[in-house]
């Protein structure tokens, strides 16, 4: 029996859970529960030490999301509950060895438990065998339920029909399930994606979104619309991908861009400064990005790695304007060493693969006397299959890059004659966009010497 049951009242933890919409209708609701269970413990002069509610936690799932839960176990602990009051016993467990794990806690303390509606208890060892039984045919059931619905979430994603959740802005679900495309709101999407990648500005965009079209747009939620797969067509959940979901509003390749500039990290700074290179420069000592500071008018890169851990040995600050000065003049000498080294190795592969190819041929060719010899083959054989083979030794055989060529194309339109000029005239996002067109990183070693330019 529950300690000092005769000498005082039973100190009474009220737990109450409720996952779904679909148990409140059952007479499972927070309301519910909540009063059944004040009126057994009042009927039975217990001493209520609290309440617990779990808000919409699964008891299939691991005890310990259930903050409530939690927060009873700790009471638990401090020597506060004698007894823990719930209606049913799926609202306790519906997981065996969470059961058993908590139980444990239980034991220790000298805590029972009652099911206020069953026939439940774990005094006895009757009682604990068939809590036991119970708990796993519950375990079971909620298997079997979540692989039915796993299997209908399956078949609906297949057939591109919506299974559940909020609609991205810029669809609406027609008679068939399935998203169709509201053609004035996906012109704002599309809108929203291009001034992204030309201001390379969430907080930018998210303005410019409010100030034209009305949207009530946040930076977090521009960013979730800018990261949207749907309006590729893309859907990907839980492990469930169609790629051909839905009708798609934006293009592959902005879409593309606007992931590789959203993969830069850059973030937006609080003042609306922006820095040209942020995320474009490299600490050739660790790895990491360089982070910009400003200090008056001037903007400077320096390593995050020494300034805010000391894990690294680039302490120099270097200036933007430096940066900006050293790619004007030696950009051109770094777009020929690359090219040139690119076009060599290239030439390289190429070649040693046709020496491959001719080998091959050569090796034909040789069997193929060797046949003839052996009077395998006759004459009109041997001379069409020598000519095949002799004619493809004279051809440069067509051998595929396997390493993506840099864009030098857009390095030479920023060295082009009269372009410095063009580019003082631009507002700082143009400057921003324009190196990040052409670049992917520029790493500086703890001298301030720019060791390497990576093209995109």
């Amino acid at each position: 029996m529950p300690k000092n049951e005769a000498a005082s009242p039973l100190r009474a933890a009220l737990y109450i859970r409720v996952s779904t919409e679909e148990q409140a209708l059952r007479g499972y609701s927070l309301e519910a529960q909540h009063e059944a269970l004040t009126s057994y413990a009042k009927s039975h002069h217990m001493l209520i030490v609290d309440y617990y509610r779990d808000e919409g936690k699964s008891a299939r799932k691991p005890y310990r999301t259930r903050p409530e839960c939690m927060r009873m176990l700790s009471d638990v602990e401090a020597g506060k509950i004698d007894l823990i009051l719930f209606i049913k016993l799926d609202r306790w467990f519906r997981n065996v060895g969470d059961y058993y794990e908590v139980q444990k806690i239980l034991d220790a303390h000298g805590v029972h438990w009652q099911a206020t509606q069953e026939d439940y208890e774990t005094v006895t060892s009757s009682g604990q065998f068939k809590v036991n039984i119970m708990l796993s045919v519950a375990q079971n059931e909620a298997d079997r339920t979540g692989e039915r619905i796993s299997a209908v979430l399956d078949s609906k994603i297949r057939h591109g029909t919506v299974p559940c959740g909020k609609i991205p802005f810029g669809y609406r679900i027609n008679q068939e399930k399935r998203l169709e495309v509201v053609p004035e709101h996906a012109a704002i999407i599309l809108d929203a994606f291009e001034h992204y990648r030309s201001t390379v500005s969430v907080r930018a965009t998210a303005a410019y979104i409010r100030k034209t079209y009305g949207q009530n747009w946040d930076n977090v939620r521009c960013r979730r619309n800018l990261c949207q797969t749907l309006y590729i067509g893309h859907y990907e959940s839980n492990g469930r991908v169609n790629p051909n979901f839905c009708p798609p509003i934006v293009p592959r390749d902005l879409f593309d861009d606007v992931q590789k500039l959203l993969s830069n990290n850059t973030k937006a700074n609080p003042t609306g400064r922006v820095f040209l290179f942020t995320s474009l420069l490299i600490c050739a000592e660790c790895g990491h990005r360089l982070a910009g500071i400003r200090n008056g008018q001037y903007c400077y890169y320096r390593c995050p790695q020494h300034y805010g851990r000391g894990t690294c040995i680039h302490k120099k600050q270097i200036r933007e304007k430096a940066v900006e000065a050293w790619l004007f003049s030696f950009l051109g000498d770094e777009l020929e060493k690359q090219r040139l080294e690119w076009e060599i190795k290239e030439a390289k592969r190429k070649q040693a693969a046709a020496s491959i190819d001719r080998a091959a041929i050569r090796r034909k060719l040789t069997r193929l006397k060797e046949l003839y010899v052996a009077e395998m083959i006759d004459l009109d054989e041997y001379r069409r299959d020598y000519e095949l083979y002799t004619a493809q030794l004279d051809e440069r055989p067509a051998v595929s890059t396997r390493e993506e060529r840099p864009n030098f194309e857009a390095v030479e339109a920023i060295l082009a004659k009269g372009f410095r000029s063009i580019y003082d005239s631009f507002e700082p996002e143009e400057k921003r966009t324009l190196w990040r067109s052409a670049i992917k990183e520029i790493h500086i070693d703890k001298d301030l010497q720019i060791t390497r330019i990576v093209f995109l």
